[in-house]
């Protein structure tokens, strides 16, 4: 009687087949983006406080700059973590807030909006980075290498360690987890530096250049995963 019961009671409340489904949604009028704006658009809805971080960073940097302050290396490098940090905590966004099924409802898949986004704040850090490069070689009177080395590999670091993180740790824990190591290695990037400045010696570039490549091919594939990882429609 019960599974009788259950059946009679799914088959009341099932609702009927569409009727006329397809014919009904080509009447609708469907609005024409292209491409390159639907990216542009994803820019209002990166969150503002990603913007104000990455503008401080910048501020803060130029300000050191304009001290010719020994330690103006030491500060940018510091900070790159920080810079990482915006990148990282967008990539894992719509989970964190449970957003992600209503999100593969939308008209552009979730993996065209998380890869647009990403995009979108990579290009931005870049042209931070870009920007604070020869600030360091001019006020600092480092080598493009060297001062290369100072400001990518902090940055490179909490990237791909961040983005590791995301994919396996789901919810707000993962960007509280990304927040307490961003600060431990601007912690240490302060607080070592004269003993890293031994570690950064020109016979070592080639050790330090290798490391680089390994953190950009392993960010790579984090980001990539990440994108793979988000259901399309």
């Amino acid at each position: 009687m019960k599974q009788e019961l259950i059946k009679e009671l799914k088959r009341a409340f099932e609702a009927p087949a569409p009727l006329h489904k397809k014919a009904f949604l080509r009447t609708l009028e469907q609005t024409k983006i292209s491409m390159p704006v639907f990216v542009l658009s994803q820019i209002g809805y990166i969150r503002r406080w990603i913007w104000i971080i990455s503008v401080l960073i910048f501020v803060i940097s130029m300000v050191e700059a304009a001290r010719l302050s020994a330690e103006t290396v030491w500060v940018i490098s510091a900070l790159m973590p920080l810079l990482a940090l915006t990148v990282v905590s967008e990539s894992g966004r719509s989970e964190n807030c449970e957003m992600a099924e209503l999100e593969m409802a939308t008209r552009f898949s979730l993996r065209s909006v998380t890869l647009a986004r990403l995009g979108i704040l990579g290009a931005e850090n870049l042209i931070i980075l870009s920007l604070l490069l020869p600030i360091e070689i001019w006020r600092q009177g480092l080598g493009v290498l060297q001062a290369g080395v100072y400001i990518l590999l902090p940055y490179l670091m909490m990237t791909f360690v961040g983005l590791s993180i995301v994919r396996r740790i789901r919810g707000r824990e993962a960007v509280y987890i990304c927040v307490g190591i961003a600060v431990c290695i601007s912690f240490l990037v302060i607080t070592l530096h004269s003993s890293t400045l031994q570690l950064y010696q020109a016979g070592d570039f080639v050790w330090w250049t290798a490391i680089l490549s390994l953190l950009c091919i392993g960010t790579a594939r984090q980001c990539a995963g990440i994108v793979r990882g988000t259901a399309a429609v």
